[in-house]
């Protein structure tokens, strides 16, 4: 089977996806499984539905949880996991949340988001060996204005896909129904390398797209950095700090981060302050221009906020510019895979 066609940002359905044997697999597995009454969506406590935990991951989690998956005493979840990195997002796609909820006649679902982040997605499995329209229960997600751009019924075999940040709820059931609407629910999110589904995600901002021409525009990519062009290396910076939930400001200046050249590296664009302070505001810019403008690796062993500059003297931070600024350095570092102790002394 060939991987999966995602439309970056989109609602998508797929009909019978998983092999016959391995749904049916999934199928047994929501049987011999222990299921939990009480759990509830935060937005509305009172709201009470059948749940069984996979992977342990909470909502905030950005950690892969992958092998707490592969630690469950059925082995078909594993298999599974490892379906969906083959056939839907890239191998290395963090795996943030696992697990199955399950809803009967009076049990309502609630309007809710998986995730505050913006490049993260949901994939629902629907495991109900068949489906009536008249028991209801479809999957409904919104749209930024509150109403129904999507409504999926749970058929069998049948995956959704949506950014985990879409408003979405599960419907009731009809009271004809008189079983249990059962969904296999994993969140994923991007790894080290981002992948093509994750980048792409990112690149539907159209201000990003439009940091990355003017970067190409002043000749970024012409200059060699780490291997490759400037400019895949301030990319790789940025989604580094996108990914790992960095303010916009931050990751803003992870994108531009050493535009002006660096005590390490030195070169010469054609830009200034004010038209890089014009494109990505104030604060950005003046992280980017301290950045530059610092001694590294020598700066983050100092203790306390007067740093040392690389044209001498000092330069007093406060301390969230400090946390801000080690943020994109470590970024800058893992970015190329330098993870040398003597480099990160300071910074981790």
């Amino acid at each position: 089977m060939e991987r999966l066609q995602i439309e970056y940002g989109k609602v998508q359905v797929f009909e019978n996806v998983l092999p016959v044997e391995l749904y049916k697999e999934l199928l047994l597995a929501t049987r011999l499984i222990g299921w939990q009454f009480g759990w509830n969506t935060p937005s509305n406590p009172n709201t009470r539905y059948w749940h069984h935990e996979v992977g342990r991951g909470r909502k905030e989690n950005t950690k892969d949880i992958s092998e707490n998956v592969k630690k469950h005493p059925l082995q078909v979840f594993s298999l599974y996991q490892d379906w969906l990195r083959t056939h839907l997002v890239p191998p290395d796609t963090k795996v943030l949340r696992f697990y199955l909820n399950a809803h009967t006649y009076g049990t309502d679902g609630w309007p809710h988001t998986d995730t505050d982040r913006g490049e993260e997605l949901t994939a629902v499995l629907y495991l109900n060996p068949q489906w009536r329209p008249e028991w209801c229960g479809e999957t409904v997600v919104f749209d930024s204005k509150g109403d129904i751009s999507a409504a999926v019924l749970p058929r069998a075999n049948r995956l959704l896909t949506f950014p985990s940040d879409r408003l979405h709820a599960p419907r009731p059931l009809s009271k004809a129904f008189e079983g249990l609407r059962v969904v296999l629910v994993v969140k994923l999110g991007p790894g080290i390398g981002g992948g093509e589904f994750f980048d792409r995600r990112i690149m539907t901002s159209k201000d990003v797209a439009g940091h990355l021409a003017y970067l190409e525009e002043v000749g970024s990519q012409t200059i060699l950095h780490s291997g490759r062009s400037l400019q895949q290396h301030l990319w790789g910076t940025y989604k580094l700090l996108k990914y790992r939930g960095a303010d916009p400001e931050v990751c803003l200046a992870g994108l531009f981060h050493s535009i002006y050249g660096t005590s390490i590296n030195s070169f010469d664009l054609p830009v200034d302050r004010e038209s890089v302070r014009a494109r990505i505001g104030e604060r950005a810019e003046r992280l980017v221009w301290m950045f530059c403008a610092l001694q590294r690796p020598e700066c983050w062993r100092v203790e306390g906020y007067h740093l040392p500059l690389a044209s001498g003297g000092s330069m007093e931070v406060n301390s969230q510019d400090r946390k801000d600024l080690l943020a994109i350095e470590l970024a800058n570092l893992d970015e190329q895979g330098i993870l040398k102790p003597e480099r990160r002394q300071g910074v981790v």
